[in-house]
């Protein structure tokens, strides 16, 4: 094996065809941008004349004549190895020393081990434990095993769905909770469209405005508007949203079913054609009646109070060759009634599929599965649709130049 420079088309001619693990930090469209605002480096991995894996490097200047390099969630190797990964490593270093590199950081967004919906380690064949090894053998060291919901680094555990199932399947190993609310959404006739670039403000007021109320830490309305931009391409913008108008119609002949048939029932009892079985289904039809009139009249209070078109919520989900990842999203707390988050992240599973995708990424958690977690409301949603949660090793640094690095650190320059 041996590594050189590449250029950007040779990059991104391996990213057209990789189907593999891989981050949106690693995305032409990501590399198109982030070129243009750092320092940016393109390394290669060769075995023979193929070219099998690929390094994104961006460089922040410090002290002018040094650099702090940053893999992003590199490197990508095709097929992955250990042994591949430790080649690739050392030769990325000395890349990074001939360019004056003071520092170098990997997030890898590589699986470390696997754990089930309920946050226990399992027996994979995908688990990875010798990956921290391999970094720490080089020098690195390890920013350790991070419980925390939004950092500069990689979130380290992800809830992932296998979407290779059929939809029934896939509804069938939803709790018994996620369930309902996803048929029940469907059924109350919600709909979805997707926000357009001069939306954008829309989407980052309904997401920062959760992020509060729910006391996530902040993800800065600049980060995400560049992300929405930068990878427009390749996301979905979603709001979701449902007619009051159409809904009252649709309870009202519900409703009006449900009269006809207990007046039939009624009628049959009263001429004496009547049933025992008969008479108990008279009173759920009944109650069926009143719990749906009940239902009327307060979407009638709905509609008074906020108008017939009510949206509900909004998030943003991008897409590679390998998964749809569920990265952001919002959702108006006085219209939860309507479960427009599970109609949404149904829907959108649906469209990974459509994509011929096998995952669906519901994105970060904290690691902290117990009831006391800071997002423990986040990781119960995500837990309804029974995924798999990947851990992912974490971050690993490497100063190259310790003299030098502490004169930055005491100028403030890092």
């Amino acid at each position: 094996m041996q590594t050189s420079p590449i250029q950007e088309e040779t990059f991104k001619a391996f990213m057209a065809d990789y189907d593999n693990y891989c981050h949106y930090m690693h995305d032409p469209l990501y590399y198109d941008y982030i070129s243009t605002v750092q320092e940016t480096h393109l390394l290669g991995l060769y075995e023979d004349d193929a070219l099998i894996g690929v390094s994104m490097l961006s460089g922040r200047p410090v002290l002018k004549r040094y650099r702090i390099f940053t893999s992003h969630a590199g490197p990508l190797i095709k097929p992955f190895s250990n042994e591949r990964l430790q080649f690739f490593l050392k030769e990325i270093d000395e890349y990074a020393k001939k360019q004056n590199g003071l520092k170098m950081i990997h997030s890898p967004y590589h699986i470390y081990q696997i754990r089930n919906s309920e946050g226990e380690v399992i027996e994979s064949e995908w688990n990875n434990h010798e990956i921290v090894d391999i970094y720490r053998n080089q020098g690195y060291s390890h920013n350790g095993f991070t419980r925390q919901l939004v950092t500069d680094e990689l979130l380290r555990h992800q809830a992932v769905l296998d979407i290779t199932k059929p939809e029934e399947e896939l509804l069938k190993d939803m709790d018994k909770t996620t369930r309902y609310n996803t048929r029940a959404s469907e059924q109350m006739g919600l709909r979805l469209r997707y926000l357009e670039e001069n939306e954008y403000d829309k989407f980052i007021d309904i997401y920062k405005d959760t992020e509060e109320r729910i006391g996530f830490d902040p993800v800065s309305s600049k980060k995400i508007r560049n992300l929405l931009h930068t990878l427009k391409d390749r996301t979905y913008l979603t709001l979701s949203y449902i007619d009051l108008e159409e809904y009252l119609d649709r309870l009202t002949e519900e409703l009006d079913a449900l009269e006809s048939d207990r007046r039939d029932m009624q009628n049959k009892i009263d001429a004496g054609n009547g049933t025992k079985r008969m008479k108990g289904r008279l009173n759920e039809l009944k109650d069926l009646a009143a719990n749906k009139q009940k239902r009327l009249e307060k979407i009638r209070g709905v509609q008074a109070e906020y108008g017939s078109i009510i949206e509900l919520s909004a998030a943003m989900y991008y897409y590679n060759n390998h998964e749809m990842v569920y990265l952001f999203s919002g959702s108006y707390p006085e219209h939860s009634m309507f479960m427009g988050t599970n109609y949404t992240t149904w829907q959108m599973i649906k469209k990974a599929k459509s994509l011929g995708l096998g995952r669906f990424n519901f994105s970060g958690l904290t690691g902290d599965f117990t009831e006391d977690s800071k997002d423990y409301g986040v990781y119960k949603f995500k837990k309804g649709y029974d995924p798999f949660i990947e851990e992912l090793p974490g971050t690993f640094e490497k100063i190259f130049n310790r003299p030098v690095y502490k004169l930055a650190e005491k100028l403030k320059k890092v």
